[in-house]
């Protein structure tokens, strides 16, 4: 599946344009999986914050219908969401629902050590207390570059009140972000793989030992939490070539304060024997043995989130397959279970290739003898 793609409309401040859907936006709905809820064609945005200067920019050169919205940070905030820009959200978005975003973006100009933009995105109803999910702080290159983010929503949102907000105050840099889509009821819109690409292979050592209930040949993991920053690095170690690498600025006071949920695709019974499995090697880390520490945890993803096989995993800096087997101490449908990783348990660099559930095989029953 190819998007299309939409001109946009640099008019800022004409945001009362048309109330129905056009006829582009009806077929930019059916080009895309789940349901369009956004107008990709505008970005007319409300922009926040003190110190920042915004302009619209448009040319041919720009991918994704030729405009873009220019902000430039004078100077890092104390927090992400000092300096940002929301883009608004029409639909009303609902609790259990997948909710998933592309935009291009680049950043000409950053002071970053890395030299890489940060953007900080977030899910969000757009007034106080201003509630949310999905918070993923996002690595920036200074070319254009088409991202996508995922979350599941954790809350209901009324029609008109919620918005994709990108907070920028992660950097003295200067932000492009260009054409926008939101869908609702998917998990990507991007193609994940070309046609040529190859099968995500098993890894060696889970091969025969039960049926796989997540979907190891995904890195799209959900991402909550603030003051981490993610970005995909090459890596042979990993089946598919490519692992993702989550810094850490600092501890929090729980260690799922910043945390991944990989879905499990079937439900557990009560009684399952599972096989935990996550690849994984730690890059730095303020221990004081220099390793990394990842929570885990299998667990239903609602509140009051109860789980079982918590444990935390010491992580070296060579890759390693660690392997927690537990037994189900209580049965989830499907669809509502995750595996949860906990990165907040140090300031540290840590690099995850994959993470998988297995279920074993039931022990088969004798034959009662004559």
């Amino acid at each position: 599946m190819k998007c299309m793609v939409l001109a946009i409309a640099m008019a800022l401040g004409s945001a009362a344009a048309a109330q129905q859907p056009t006829p582009e936006l009806r077929a930019l709905d059916n080009a895309t999986p789940g349901t369009l809820i956004n107008d990709p064609s505008r970005l007319d945005w409300d922009i926040f914050g003190t110190g920042q200067t915004s302009k619209p920019i448009q040319s041919t050169d720009i991918p994704g219908g030729g405009g873009a919205l220019q902000i430039s940070i004078p100077r890092a905030g104390a927090t992400l969401y000092e300096v940002g820009t929301n883009a608004p959200i029409s639909a009303a978005i609902t609790n259990g629902t997948d909710v998933t975003a592309t935009f291009w973006a680049r950043a000409p100009k950053s002071a970053a050590s890395d030299g890489k933009g940060r953007i900080g995105v977030r899910f969000q109803q757009n007034s106080a207390p201003y509630p949310g999910f999905g918070d993923a702080t996002l690595l920036i290159a200074s070319e254009w570059q088409q991202y996508e983010v995922t979350a599941r929503a954790n809350r209901d949102i009324a029609a008109g009140q919620a918005v994709l907000s990108f907070q920028l105050s992660g950097a003295k840099q200067t932000i492009e972000i260009g054409q926008t889509i939101i869908v609702a009821g998917a998990k990507s819109i991007l193609p994940r793989h070309s046609a040529a690409a190859p099968a995500v292979a098993l890894h060696p050592r889970l091969i025969g030992k039960g049926d796989v209930m997540t979907d190891f040949a995904s890195q799209n993991w959900p991402l909550h939490g603030t003051g981490a920053v993610r970005q995909t690095v090459p890596a042979k170690e990993v089946p598919g070539g490519q692992a993702v690498q989550f810094g850490i600025a600092a501890a929090g006071a729980n260690p799922h304060d910043i945390g991944l949920t990989i879905p499990v695709q079937q439900a557990i019974e009560e009684g399952d024997v599972l096989i935990l499995a996550v690849l994984a090697r730690t890059v730095s880390a303020s221990t004081a043995d220099g390793k990394g520490r990842i929570g885990v945890r299998i667990q239903k993803n609602a509140p009051p989130y109860p789980g079982f096989a918590e444990n935390v995993l010491a992580i070296g800096p060579n890759w390693g397959l660690f392997q927690l087997r537990t037994q189900a101490r209580m049965g989830i449908a499907a669809g509502e279970a995750v595996v949860g990783v906990h990165l907040a348990t140090a300031q540290q660099v840590i690099e995850i290739g994959q993470v998988y559930l297995i279920k074993e095989p039931a022990p088969v029953e004798p034959e009662p003898a004559g």
